[in-house]
């Protein structure tokens, strides 16, 4: 099993203390809803978040949204044994199950985590989507199946195959924010932090390595392709 956690992921509710900014007031006015019921998005507000605290990191969504279509759309995840959870930097833990279609349009995929937000659980009905409050990271990882690793520019360089060919139940920690350091004490919490790139790498990017070179490596051998059937003779 592979469990992917987008973690300290910058996925949060416009707070209150940026409520009354002009930016915030008018996307809110847009859209025809109260400002702190929309989410945080530094395209937007981006002149809210000059001078606000970790302002330059907040407000993206958009990789959320990118990550996690990488995860559920890889072939990974189609054959099974991929799970993936998003932990954020306000202690928010959302748990994604494998058959989620999530909306390829980013307004779609803003106006579905803003329902999350309200309702703990989208669609209501089947709950393909629940979120937790007050889950640090800590807490998110208790009970995972596999060693814990995160991913991370300051780690171990390893190359992925040789690596993973001898963990078949692994969770990987990908932080899910723009640059910087991970919020959450990686350090103390993972069993080790590994680097997959001497440069820094996006989420998206780090998740996508993974999950195609965990499936090249445990993958059940599947027999070889022989090109297309003979034509029947008429």
């Amino acid at each position: 099993m592979l469990t992917v956690v987008l973690a300290d992921a910058e996925l949060e509710m416009v707070p209150g203390r940026l409520a009354g900014h002009p930016a915030v007031r008018a996307s809110a006015r847009r859209r025809g809803r109260a400002p702190t019921t929309q989410l945080l998005d530094s395209s937007l507000h981006h002149t809210a978040l000059q001078g606000f605290e970790d302002g330059e990191r907040r407000g993206r969504p958009d990789i959320v949204h990118i990550a996690l279509l990488t995860v559920l759309d890889s072939v990974a995840n189609q054959e099974g044994g991929v799970r993936v959870l998003v932990h954020t930097r306000n202690d928010d833990l959302i748990t994604v199950k494998p058959e989620t279609r999530l909306p390829r349009n980013f307004g779609r995929f803003c106006g579905l985590m803003e329902g999350l937000f309200a309702k703990g659980a989208v669609p209501e009905d089947v709950r393909l989507l629940t979120l937790e409050h007050g889950r640090t990271l800590a807490s998110a990882l208790e009970g995972l199946e596999g060693e814990v690793v995160a991913f991370d520019l300051g780690g171990e360089a390893v190359e992925l195959p040789g690596w993973l060919a001898s963990r078949r139940d692994l969770v990987a920690v990908i932080g899910a924010f723009p640059h910087g350091p991970f919020r959450s004490p990686v350090g103390s919490l993972c069993a080790r932090v590994v680097s997959l790139h001497e440069k820094p790498l996006m989420a998206w990017t780090a998740a996508s390595e993974l999950l195609v070179a965990y499936r090249l490596v445990h993958r059940p051998p599947a027999a070889p392709f022989a090109g297309p059937a003979p034509a029947v003779p008429p």
